[in-house]
């Protein structure tokens, strides 16, 4: 996969200082087209059962990077909760440098929904726990128009609601304890989807399950096609231009289970 480089391109920078807190963007409700997407079941691949670690090689083959989240298009970036699976309240974060500049901020704060529409972990069903705001499959946050030239880099605390300095896990490997990958990407009816799997595998008591937060990345048609490898024209280029290059396999269709 290609990061996508605005290589010549002077640019005005667009920065938006946000405060560390959930506050800084406000949660909505998901739109009756999106709520259909969900019913349709086109994202039910993607949330996996729980407590059943997936084979490494799979794992492997849905892997990003941060380099492959500069975006070549502006678009006005939606990130949409579809599921959780844990017993931690994880918190789903995000910063954004380049053309546009966000910097470090939670967009959810407390991940937790207590329904079959959106969680597989039955722990906090009937639970004496409050949360300021019980998720629901379709919440969205919008990050505004994210210029072209930015780079997203989305981050789970984990257990971040209950701890004061928690454990970070990153989409890039690298950065994570001992370099282990801790999220999954796939490509489902024009969103990006991030898996998490929230004990850090390092550790050894991970159960690998890769369900534990569920999102669902709106980064436009257009960035997603130029993310997989596909030539997308530009307003000037004649419709109908042929796209070149692979499939890459981490936008594959289909789950697979150990």
């Amino acid at each position: 996969m290609k990061s996508s480089l605005l290589a010549g391109a002077t640019a005005l920078v667009t920065t938006l200082t946000v405060a560390g807190s959930a506050s800084a963007f406000t949660i909505e409700s998901a739109d009756d087209s999106f709520k259909t997407l969900i019913g349709s079941g086109v994202f039910e691949d993607y949330i996996h059962t729980e407590y059943q670690a997936l084979d490494a090689s799979f794992v492997a083959s849905q892997q990003l990077n941060l380099s492959d989240l500069t975006l070549k298009f502006d678009h006005e970036v939606k990130v949409h909760f579809l599921s959780e699976g844990a017993n931690f309240r994880n918190q789903l974060g995000v910063s954004v440098s380049g053309t546009t500049e966000i910097s470090e901020t939670i967009l959810f704060d407390d991940i937790v929904c207590v329904t079959d529409s959106c969680s597989t972990h039955k722990g906090y069903r009937d639970s004496h726990i409050t949360p300021e705001r019980y998720l629901e499959a379709g919440d969205f946050v919008s990050l505004g128009m994210i210029k072209a030239g930015s780079t997203l880099d989305f981050f789970l605390n984990s257990n971040g609601f209950n701890r004061s300095n928690p454990q970070r896990l990153h989409l890039d490997a690298s950065k994570n304890l001992g370099g282990h990958q801790q999220v999954m990407a796939y490509q489902q009816s024009g969103y990006l989807i991030l898996a998490f799997e929230d004990v850090v595998i390092h550790w050894e008591g991970s159960d690998k399950d890769f369900n534990d937060v569920v999102f669902a990345i709106d980064i436009g048609e257009k960035n997603l096609r130029h993310l997989s490898g596909e030539a997308v024209p530009e307003p000037t280029v004649i419709f109908g231009l042929l796209s070149v290059g692979g499939a890459f396999s981490l936008l594959g269709r289909k789950r697979q289970r150990a």
